[in-house]
């Protein structure tokens, strides 16, 4: 009878798991190894300010983007992601050759660090079985396109020289979320490597590796709010360090999640203080 018993109270346990894992909303950074039946649309915004990059510094502005997610055969994942509009300012470096210490416009249909991605998603471990979800994803993309700035090219002086307009990336990594007793774990581990790219690593390099890691954990519901906090991390722990604290609230409404955050920089060279905004809808 004892047995019996364990055996019940475990598979409770699974079934719960699997139900909270469903039912809780991502957060704004990660997303969970658990791949669901209905497909997602998800559009957002963020604000960001003194990030560096090749040729200028304390970039300042905003990027909206949008992502569209297709599952299919319960355990596969097609997510295509497009941030397609940003709009910053930022100040020329001291070691370029002309506008030293200038405040440059710098806008365009594309992001920055974010680019035109496809991304596959295959489910391994599933929480009625494993007690804990797994999945890896690989995926690349491109610069969708440039940035317009109002920096002087060097070698034509009556043009001007753009931001990010060449370049790939390839994704890859591991995706893990887990039930506890005060809500939802979520831990994506990740690389990036940038290839031909223009105008983005602070030192310069064309082509590099970043590691894209993202740790995080959402509440249990205070009425309709679920409180959820990330750590985040995209650098080569050399010359690119993007390091950030994003504490947040996930408001689900039926098939729609409210959410709202602030990116809050830790150190390094990436956004040291901007809002983070979106709207998901599940169909």
């Amino acid at each position: 009878m004892k047995a019996i018993a364990n055996t019940i109270l475990a598979a409770s346990c699974m079934a719960a798991a699997t139900t909270v894992s469903a039912a809780a909303p991502e957060p704004l950074r990660g997303t969970y190894a658990d791949i669901g039946s209905q497909r997602e649309f998800k559009l957002g915004w963020q604000g960001f300010k003194g990030m560096e990059l090749d040729e200028a510094d304390d970039l300042e502005g905003w990027t909206a983007s949008a992502e569209l997610v297709f599952p299919f055969m319960d355990k596969f994942q097609l997510r295509l992601s497009y941030p397609f509009r940003t709009d910053a300012e930022a100040v020329v470096k001291d070691d370029q050759p002309m506008q030293q210490g200038e405040t440059i416009d710098v806008e365009g249909y594309g992001g920055v660090f974010d680019f035109l991605t496809v991304t596959f998603e295959h489910q391994l471990m599933f929480a009625e079985d494993a007690g804990y979800n797994l999945s890896y994803y690989v995926g690349g993309g491109r610069v969708p396109d440039r940035l317009d700035t109002t920096k002087k090219d060097l070698k034509n002086p009556e043009e001007m020289d753009p931001f990010n307009h060449t370049g790939m990336v390839f994704l890859g990594g591991v995706k893990f979320d887990r039930v506890h007793g005060f809500g939802q774990l979520i831990a994506n581990l990740g690389l990036r490597y940038y290839t031909d790219s223009d105008d983005l690593h602070p030192a310069g390099d064309d082509s590099f590796p970043a590691l894209d890691a993202k740790v995080g954990a959402i509440f249990s519901p205070w009425g309709m709010v679920h409180p959820a906090v990330e750590l985040t991390y995209l650098g080569d722990f050399s010359d690119l360090n993007q390091f950030s604290l994003v504490p947040q609230v996930l408001v689900p409404y039926k098939d729609f999640t409210f959410k709202a955050g602030a990116e809050i920089g830790l150190g390094g060279n990436g956004n040291e203080l901007g809002a983070v905004l979106q709207a998901s809808f599940r169909f």
